[in-house]
């Protein structure tokens, strides 16, 4: 077995510098733990993550809590309302505070000493401490928090990050007719796979391998045929959608946003002609959302960084998370929505619901797993991404960008962009 450690300031620069443009990264960049390390400080840690619903916190002192690499964030509902976010660790001795994945509490409780802090953060509690001990300067730190259509999103950078306001007036022009804020969670799968988590990327945002691998999701979506047999046809319904879709005043097609810190694109477009939504049989999987008042069989997507998708149909919306948790392990959560009022068993039902997605994601870790076997060989060498396969390149070249730290250059990103089959866009 190889070994993957590194003296990494002055190694990473002529990993980065001997990388073939168009081809997939060497084997050290797939299993280097000290590489994994960095890549929480230079290309994660700055992006806004999606964590949860707000349907997960319906009531004052819900919480959850999410980890990630060495990081545990405590989000939790507020007496006022709002929605806050917290590092989970103990401002006496560093403790981690709340052992819980969720919850409901007044206030959290260190297990250790039992320094109580309130759901604003603030230290109430301290036992046996000095008449001069200042209880203001000891609250929990704070985690920057944004909330988008329901959505909730951390950073665990330290400045704050003036891109999400740019990526909230990207996105919601899509997002709104969704109205997403009056979902609901009703189902959530966690799927761990196997694989370096820049594997796991890579494969979602290309559908070159939708063809031989996902006959469910290519059944779906015609854009995956289109693609390889007949675009023609494809893009003149794309056409006819996009008028129909204006005169709406709903968006269409593909936005595509290449922001330095996190760069995200959008699409909206026509799944299989007679289609209403994205089931087996292509039958309603809930209530209609928002402001849809019929079927026009079509699906909404978003890739929001390298660890948070989100793909909404007409009466449904599907999250999914991608969680580090080791150099060969990624934790996916996918989550399904539908209409805050919706009854289950009457207005919808979980397994028709989350059929496609969970058969897709379940067909996506047998291919990643065994993507991560071929790279540790010791044959493995990196090779040349086909034409479909321009959105995972953009990535790579964003991610070595990055890494490098040295972001004082232009995103590689914007000098590339692709259509809604995933091909480059001619200017």
């Amino acid at each position: 077995m190889k070994d993957f450690s590194m003296t990494l300031e002055s190694d990473i620069d002529k990993l980065i510098k001997r990388q073939q443009p168009g081809r997939t990264l060497e084997q050290v960049f797939y299993r280097s733990p000290e590489i994994y390390q960095l890549e929480f400080r230079r290309v994660l840690s700055p992006q806004w993550l999606y964590v949860a619903h707000e349907s997960e916190l319906p009531e004052v002192g819900d919480f959850v809590t999410y980890d990630i690499a060495e990081d545990s964030i405590i989000v939790v509902r507020g007496l006022d309302g709002e929605v806050r976010a917290f590092f989970n660790v103990c401002r006496h001795r560093g403790s981690q505070i709340c052992q819980e994945k969720s919850g409901n509490t007044r206030r959290f409780v260190c297990p250790y000493h039992a320094w109580g802090y309130d759901l604003d953060g603030k230290l109430v509690s301290a036992r046996h401490m000095p008449s001069d001990f200042q209880y203001a300067d000891y609250g929990m730190h704070c985690c920057q928090i944004e909330v988008l259509e329901g959505l909730i999103f951390i950073s665990l950078a330290s400045k704050s990050s003036a891109e999400f306001s740019q990526i909230r007036d990207n996105l919601l022009p899509y997002l709104k007719p969704h109205d997403l804020a009056r979902t609901k969670v009703v189902h959530q799968e966690i799927y761990p796979i196997d694989a370096n988590w820049k594997l796991v990327v890579e494969n979602v945002r290309e559908c070159y391998h939708c063809l031989p691998s996902h006959p469910q999701y290519t059944q779906v979506n015609e854009y995956v045929r289109a693609a390889e047999r007949d675009s023609e046809t494809y893009e003149a319904t794309v056409k006819r959608f996009a008028k129909v879709s204006k005169r709406k005043g709903r968006q269409s097609g593909m936005g595509n946003f290449p922001l330095p810190i996190q760069p995200h694109y959008v699409w909206r477009i026509p799944i299989r002609d007679g289609y209403k939504t994205l089931t087996r049989d292509g039958s309603p999987a809930g209530p209609l959302l928002g402001e849809f008042e019929a079927y026009d069989g079509a699906e909404t997507g978003a890739f929001i960084g390298a660890l948070s998708y989100l793909y909404a149909a007409n009466d449904h919306a599907t999250t999914f998370r991608f969680t580090p948790k080791s150099p060969e392990l990624t934790e996916v959560a996918v989550s399904w929505l539908v209409r805050e009022d919706a009854r289950e068993g009457l207005d919808y039902d979980i397994e028709h619901l989350k059929w496609m997605w969970d058969v897709t994601t379940v067909q996506d870790a047998k291919i990643i797993n065994n993507n991560q076997k071929g790279v540790n060989s010791s044959r493995y060498s990196p090779g040349p991404y086909s034409e479909h396969e321009i959105s995972t390149a953009n990535f790579i070249s964003w991610y070595l960008w990055r890494l490098s730290g040295r972001t004082d250059t232009k995103c590689p990103t914007s000098e590339k962009e692709v259509d809604v089959l995933g091909r480059i866009k001619c200017k």
